[in-house]
């Protein structure tokens, strides 16, 4: 039987990255139930704002993988779209963490330093071959490569979007993005351009008396406890 090879197509690659992540998790492996749920709370906020012809691809713990393969039509008047739309992915992300700092009546080191927590937005456009590994949807290609370096990278900031030359013409996106350059010794050097935002969230994580904080909790706990049940070596 004859068997189709995977085809090389065009593709919108965006990652949504939580800045400070690493740091985040590492400092509060005492209190890593609160963590891994304030982590699940802000990513789930973030999708909720992924629309079609937008989607998740996967995710990839701190971080989450979309895509949108080229469309036979008005592909360019979508890319617009999107683009004006790239600033809803933080905000999204920024109006949780208020919501979740500013209703905290926890104590625990994870509940009182998660307004460090910011996101950064990283596009790029090219090419990738698209196939299924089992049972997974694989994405592959040097441009995906190129992706995912960007997220080492010199920009001095946590919350910004940042784009490749190819990525900035197709999305036209509105606000002020300054040239800038990112160089790899496997890559080379690789064009950008940058825009920097200012998050809104509150300087502090209060503790007042919150019933919505406590169910919150109680049931990052149970899905911890599940988990757990599921996979007693955790």
């Amino acid at each position: 039987m004859h068997t189709s090879s995977p085809i090389e197509t065009e593709f919108l690659l965006l990652i949504a990255d939580i800045s400070g992540y690493t740091r985040f998790m590492m400092k509060n492996h005492t209190a890593r139930v609160h963590a891994h749920g304030i982590i699940s709370d802000l990513l789930s906020a973030v999708i909720a704002e992924v629309q079609l012809p937008m989607e998740v691809n996967k995710l990839q713990g701190d971080a989450i993988f979309m895509v949108a393969a080229k469309q036979a039509e008005n592909w360019p008047a979508t890319g617009r779209q999107i683009g004006q739309r790239l600033p809803s992915f933080l905000a999204a992300f920024d109006r949780k963490l208020t919501d979740l700092a500013t209703s905290n009546i926890c104590q625990c080191i994870a509940c009182q330093q998660m307004i460090t927590l910011r996101l950064k937005l990283i596009g790029h456009y090219g090419f990738a071959v698209r196939s299924h590994v089992a049972g997974f949807d694989e994405l592959s290609g040097v441009d995906v490569i190129v992706l995912h370096r960007l997220l080492k990278n010199e920009v001095p900031g946590s919350e910004y979007i940042l784009l490749t030359d190819p990525a900035f013409r197709f999305l036209s996106p509105s606000g002020e993005y300054a040239p800038h350059r990112e160089h790899y010794d496997d890559v080379g050097d690789v064009a950008l351009r940058l825009r920097f935002l200012s998050a809104s969230v509150p300087a502090t994580a209060p503790r007042t008396f919150s019933l919505r904080d406590m169910v919150r909790k109680l049931g990052y706990d149970i899905r911890y406890l599940c988990a757990r049940q599921r996979h007693p070596a955790r």
